[in-house]
């Protein structure tokens, strides 16, 4: 449906349809994974998402069971997120989805957790002719701006879910897990400062 149904409204409304884009990642985006696999022996191949996801399948190491699932961490932090956009901002071949390889890709399916699903079930019933296009819905720059707020929105989101998985993890430890020995894997060193000029 996430790739159906984008082109049926982009039939109707080929300059108003929410879609989702995932850009190709800038290699140099990938330069500091490739470097860590090839240290391991293992390379990584990035010229489409395809060929990352073979690279990525082939990446085992027998002697660490963890391998695997930390080199996908580290490359899905190496990837330009996602964003959503209005089909008239853009030329056809910049819709491309690079994560899901996907020509067009907008999100249909959860409209009742996610406002640019509702969105599309909008455009979807004026395409069909269920229901009138909303008159906010027949703005391209009402759009742009919505599309705009729904990724921030969703970067924030995401940035939260992030903190609140370190801030969790660290109460873990320093509460009734303080005095354990555990195995840990260090994926990355934060050299800067945090900024408050202090050296950390």
């Amino acid at each position: 449906a996430n790739v159906t149904v984008p082109k049926k409204i982009l039939r109707h409304y080929p300059t108003l349809s929410v879609l989702r884009r995932h850009p190709a990642p800038n290699r140099s985006m990938f330069d500091s994974l490739i470097s860590k696999a090839r240290s391991c022996g293992i390379a990584i191949d990035i010229d489409d998402s395809k060929r990352l996801a073979d690279s990525l399948d082939a990446a085992i190491l027998p002697s660490d069971p963890y391998f695997n699932k930390l080199l996908r961490i580290l490359s899905t932090r190496c990837m330009s997120p996602a964003q959503y956009f209005c089909s008239g901002e853009y030329r056809a071949p910049e819709w491309h989805h690079y994560g899901l390889a996907a020509p067009v890709y907008t999100h249909f399916t959860s409209p009742i957790r996610r406002y640019a699903d509702v969105c599309v079930h909008r455009l979807l019933a004026a395409a069909i002719g269920v229901d009138p296009l909303p008159v906010r819905l027949s703005s391209k720059s009402h759009l742009h701006d919505l599309c705009a707020n729904m990724n921030r929105r969703h970067r924030a989101a995401q940035l939260a879910g992030r903190a609140s998985v370190q801030l969790h993890t660290l109460l873990f430890f320093a509460g009734e897990a303080g005095g354990r020995v555990e195995d840990a894997y260090v994926l990355d060193v934060d050299t800067s400062d945090g900024g408050d000029g202090d050296g950390g």
